[in-house]
């Protein structure tokens, strides 16, 4: 408390004296008006975007941290004797009179005084207050940036360096455009340029793509307290974002063998049906025999020209998965066409990047806009489009708990339009240390259990470095992680690699893990991304190995793809693996599921579903047919941390690994007789309540096993002014009395009831044998309410519910008849009150 005493006692004696006052905005260590200041609280504080607005700060946001104790932080917690202290950090910007009030405050606190009427809270945040500093030249410049320099002044020291300028997004238009002007000036002062920029006002985003000489970026390395590292204008320093995919990579292609009735849809065929999913990604080979009039291509950045055939590979890929899933399994393909706007295209060696002189934010907006809502005065170009597919990921972006502007992007994106985007988790190809073995022959003579464990803990022990690329984190998105399966693998592989697990629901090695932004469970499912091998990388001292993910062989391993072929080839196939494959497998899932909801066939019970619910109606049964192998139960066991109250947390690593589980679509899709599973959709209104009426079956004297089912999904709109982010908080449960659930108890194997409540799905598995009385004539009450909870709103939030009830096959209880015999019509809520 001294220090505070003393920062506050300078404060106040400058802030009346206008040479003093100089003094500080001329240090950038000093606190100053219209320069953004830091306060790391131990806790959370209650709509401190509020109390920041009734005192005149802006609010700039929040993140959570992790950090030493200082010897002044005068609470004894058990954070602070285990040496780290869990802080959030608030950012906000004072003007004079702001400053001039936050000082009164703290005499006020100083003194044991009462604060004035609805400034309570900022007794707790002084009393918590772990550090009050400057935004300065080491928050503008994270250590990623300073190591991007340092590679790109290796590999080329006599070009300029491209990075990205993220600025503090002020609502002021003209206070915007000045502080761009003032960023501007500094950038053209060292001989540098601004190459693009961009503001997008929905979601507060305002950046440059900038070029500077090399010689000033040695110098920010060198001295990093001169000239933009200064600027307080400038939030961030970062690295271009990259997405990358290398020529050539993974196996020697092959010619595909044909097979009957897999001849490519005639092109006036495809061209009377409408898309319904889109692909962001690489230009893919149009004429593949496995693509041919399969595709609607649109190039408003003319990348065609750019694109020799060779190297389209990543577009070739993911078109062939979403299309035709793995050729291994020989599937149907989806009976429209897919959609593909490039947005990358190859660079100066071959390899697949972005768009070099466009900021990936705004490429993803203006792509969507396009789509959706049109560019310029031309009409959208797919306004039918629900589903995209976004197999890419920012590697210079990994999710360290702040949310990314292209995933602040994302959940608005997918709340204005009603669109679902599936996007991949991430690949992460680092080495992964395994200590306690000392030489790869003993990981090699363990047994296949043994050797799982060996690398689940390793994998865990790293997951702070193998966390999920942007924009991964994103909350109204479906993030994929990839699933240890893949259709190659046949138990052989070559003598250097080695199967890591024996579970084909376990993550593959190279899938990035969660949780997302406010811990919402992440990934949301996993997909077949091929059963990925680790080799034999280093020894990293006497005690510890490191193995890598292998790369190359995927023919053992992966999943069968179209590919690029050689000399003209159009029918090369290939084998690939990763969380990219299993984007596109359950954007081919996703679109299943929409063959069978909406079917035109005349027999399907959805065709009235209204378009703003059909990407809902989507993700609500792309989760609800997931779930934790046998092998969550036993995580739930061995995983740490163990004893009274830790659930919560343990089940956070797990879903880390596991999110909500591996989708079994056939369970969803496909009716059963002890099984039945029922769709509901509409809107609710901020703080009130629906209320469904679910029929059940006669169970009669039957004891056995029975299972009880219910998926919510929505999309929420975001608050970026307020620190909890997602308005909406939908949440179901029991409207008569939680004992008259169907099945009382909860899986102990599943992502905590805590964890599911974070994001925008909500999905809960009942399982267990006690038979119990229901009330109100055999049917099931359940309650929807909707909540604010990052300020108010007056929309109406649109949602999709799937609750399905089973019972062993042996019971011969008729459950999916009886069910649809009680139902007149697909659900609907019965009433509707406030709560």
């Amino acid at each position: 408390m001294e220090r505070f005493e003393t920062l506050f006692g300078k404060l106040t004696k400058a802030i009346d004296n206008r040479d003093e006052l100089t003094v500080l905005r001329n240090d950038p260590t000093s606190i100053a008006p219209e320069r953004a200041i830091v306060f790391e609280v131990a806790g959370s504080l209650k709509d401190f975007y509020r109390q920041a607005k009734k005192l005149g700060l802006e609010y700039l946001g929040d993140f959570e941290d992790e950090i030493d104790p200082t010897s002044d932080f005068h609470r004894d917690t058990e954070e602070k004797r285990k040496g780290k202290i869990n802080v959030r950090v608030y950012l906000a910007m004072p003007n004079e009179q702001s400053l001039k009030e936050l000082l009164k405050l703290w005499g006020l606190f100083s003194r044991n005084e009462k604060l004035p009427h609805g400034l309570g809270e900022w007794n707790k945040l002084f009393d918590l207050l772990v550090e009050l500093r400057a935004w300065g030249p080491l928050d503008r410049v994270p250590l990623e940036t300073i190591s991007f320099w340092e590679n790109e002044l290796q590999r080329n020291p006599e070009r300029d360096i491209r990075f990205e300028v993220e600025l503090w997004y002020y609502g002021d238009r003209k206070r915007r455009e000045q502080s761009f002007r003032s960023m501007e000036e500094k950038v053209l002062a060292v001989g540098g340029k601004i190459v693009h920029h961009a503001v997008i006002e929905e979601i507060h985003y305002d950046a440059a793509l900038i070029d500077v000489p090399p010689d000033h970026v040695q110098e920010l390395i060198n001295h990093p307290g001169i000239t933009l590292a200064l600027a307080d204008e400038i939030m961030f320093l970062r690295p271009q974002s990259v997405v990358h995919v290398p020529a050539g990579d993974g196996d020697e292609d092959e010619e595909a063998e044909e097979e009957e009735g897999s001849a490519p849809v005639k092109p006036q065929e495809a061209s009377q049906q409408k898309p319904i999913a889109a692909l962001l990604d690489g230009l893919p080979v149009q004429n593949h025999a496995r693509l041919a009039g399969r595709l609607v291509i649109d190039d408003p950045n003319n990348l065609e020209p750019l694109y020799s055939v060779e190297n389209r590979i990543h577009g070739t890929e993911m078109s062939s998965l979403i299309i035709h899933g793995d050729l291994n399994r020989e599937e149907p393909p989806i009976p429209r066409p897919l959609f593909v706007l490039p947005i990358m295209q190859p660079d100066s060696r071959g390899n697949e990047a972005l768009l070099p002189n466009k900021l990936f934010v705004d490429i993803v907006y203006q792509a969507v806009r396009r789509i959706k809502e049109g560019d310029g005065n031309q009409p959208a170009s797919a306004p039918e489009v629900i589903l995209i597919n976004l197999s890419v990921g920012d590697r210079t972006r990994p999710f360290m708990g702040v949310i990314s502007p292209l995933a602040r992007l994302i959940d608005y994106l997918a709340y204005r339009y009603r669109i679902q985007f599936l996007i991949s988790a991430g690949n992460v190809l680092d080495r992964l240390v395994i200590p306690g073995l000392r030489t790869m022959k003993e990981l090699e003579d363990s047994s296949p259990d043994d050797r799982e464990t060996f690398i689940l803990n390793s994998v865990n022990n790293a997951k702070a470095h193998r966390t999920l690329l942007s924009p991964a984190e994103a909350i109204n998105a479906l993030t994929i992680g990839a699933a240890n399966s893949g259709s190659a693998f046949t138990g052989h592989l070559p003598q250097d690699l080695i199967d890591p697990f024996t579970d084909e629901e376990l993550p593959n090695i190279v899938s990035a893990m969660g949780l997302g932004y406010h811990k919402t469970v992440k990934p949301d499912l996993l997909m077949e991304g091929g059963r990925t091998p680790v080799r034999f990388s280093e020894h990293v001292d006497k005690d510890s190995i490191a193995v890598r993910p292998a790369r190359g062989p995927e023919k053992f391993f992966g999943t069968k793809v179209a590919s690029p072929g050689k000399g003209g080839d159009n029918r090369a196939e290939k084998f690939s693996h990763g969380t990219s494959v299993a984007t596109a497998l359950s954007t081919r899932a996703a679109h299943r599921i929409y063959d069978v909801l909406f079917s035109e066939n005349g027999n399907s019970n959805f065709m009235d579903i209204p378009q703003e619910h059909m990407a809902l109606a989507i993700r609500c049964l792309l989760i609800h047919g997931t779930g934790w192998s046998s092998k969550g139960s036993d995580f739930d066991s061995t995983f740490k941390p163990q004893g009274q109250g830790k659930h919560v947390q343990r089940r956070d690593n797990i879903a880390r690994l596991l999110g909500y589980g591996v989708p079994r679509i056939d369970r969803v899709l496909i009716c059963a007789e002890n099984r039945a599973t029922l769709l509901g959709w509409g809107t609710i209104d901020p703080e009130s309540a629906l209320l469904y009426r679910i029929p059940l079956p006669d169970l009669g004297e039957d004891q056995g096993p029975r299972a009880f089912t219910v998926t919510l999904a929505w999309f929420s709109p975001i608050n970026m002014k307020h620190q909890g982010y997602r308005m909406a908080a939908l949440d179901v449960e029991s409207a008569d009395n939680e004992k008259y659930w169907p099945v009382p108890k909860r899986r102990t194997a599943q992502p905590s009831n805590m964890s599911t409540r974070r994001g925008t799905i909500l999905h809960e598995h009942r399982y267990g044998k006690k038979s119990i009385g229901l009330i109100d004539e055999d049917a099931l009450s359940l309650k929807i309410s909707c909540r604010a909870r990052a300020g108010k709103f007056d929309e109406s939030i649109p949602y999709a519910m799937a609750v399905s009830f089973e019972v062993e096959i042996e019971s011969d209880i008729q459950v999916y008849e009886q069910i649809r015999s009680r139902l007149a019509a697909q659900i609907q809520p019965s009433d509707e009150t406030e709560i």
